[in-house]
């Protein structure tokens, strides 16, 4: 090993092992300071993260004594339930067929749902939910209004104007055309009759007679929907040629009618269908075998 490398060596000093008193303490200080620093820097996001988080827990707070408040107390309940339009149902019917729950929260109302199911019953036509301040809700009905009576049997089918069947279940008791012949045995209540081309014949004479004409007709058979024939309420069969002739010449067959009580003929039947109105009479005693009924004109 030369001369010069080991004056060197020995020259080599470890650093701060002779350095003045004072510089080493400054050399602490940087030390220190550049700690601090380090430090203030790693604690920027830590405060950040745990402010965060400290917002979320209050925030989750915050949220669980809302739900709380809406959904876990009384307060926002439905106090009342207001009905209106209903004229056949009963409140406690429209009620229990809207399907609320008693003390229903205001906020879990699903006013479409109710109204569907409001829908449902074969009564109602129309329904509107809504909310009537905070606390009283309002059911809104239009109720169906009856048309006529398809006799089914012994049944009366009750069926409204926009050919729905309202009830299978009616006694007859209303103040309704009865029509008989329509194909329903299979339908229910609630069923649309749209579909059904006898109904719309039916319905179209049933709306141009009219009440004056009907009242004083108690059925009308559409068996054959091209062909029908209705009973007067006196009992006699009509074969009608036409919806319009029936009407057209009703007048002129009331006072035929009124005529042939007079002289004592029960007719069996009245045929329109010809030009002149054609009587077949109840066979008296003595009356000979295959004679003709009398004809009217009109």
């Amino acid at each position: 090993m030369s001369e010069d490398f080991q004056n060197s060596n020995r020259g080599y000093r470890l650093p701060g092992k002779d350095l003045p008193d004072s510089t080493r303490e400054k050399l602490r200080q940087r030390k220190y300071r550049a700690r601090l620093l380090n430090l203030s820097r790693a604690v920027g996001p830590i405060k950040t993260i745990g402010f965060t988080l400290l917002l979320v827990s209050l925030a989750y707070l915050a949220i669980v004594q809302l739900r709380h408040l809406f959904f876990g107390t009384t307060y926002f309940e439905i106090k009342a339930i207001e009905v209106e339009g209903n004229r056949t149902l009963s409140r406690e019917e429209v009620i229990r067929n809207s399907g609320i729950a008693p003390a229903l929260n205001v906020f879990k109302l699903d006013k479409a749902a109710v109204e569907k199911r409001l829908l449902a019953h074969p009564v109602i036509r129309k329904a509107e939910v809504e909310l009537n301040g905070l606390y009283n809700l309002r059911l809104k009905i239009v109720e169906r209004t009856p048309f006529m009576y398809a006799k089914v049997g012994t049944t009366f089918y009750e069926i409204a104007d926009d050919a729905v069947i309202v009830s299978t279940e009616s006694l007859g008791d209303k103040d309704l055309p009865i029509i008989t012949g329509l194909n329903l045995e299979t339908s229910r209540a609630g069923d649309s009759l749209k579909d059904n081309d006898a109904f719309f014949i039916a319905q179209a004479w049933v709306k141009k007679l009219g009440p004056e004409i009907l009242k004083n007709i108690s059925e009308i058979n559409f068996f054959n929907p091209q062909n029908p024939y209705l009973f007067m309420v006196s009992g006699e069969k009509i074969f009608p040629r036409s919806l319009e002739d029936f009407k057209n010449r009703y007048n002129f067959l009331r006072a035929l009618l009124d005529n042939l009580r007079k002289n004592n003929v029960e007719p069996i039947y009245l045929d329109m269908r010809a030009p002149s109105i054609v009587v077949l009479p109840r066979k008296k005693s003595g009356a000979s075998e295959g004679s003709r009924g009398s004809v009217a004109g009109g």
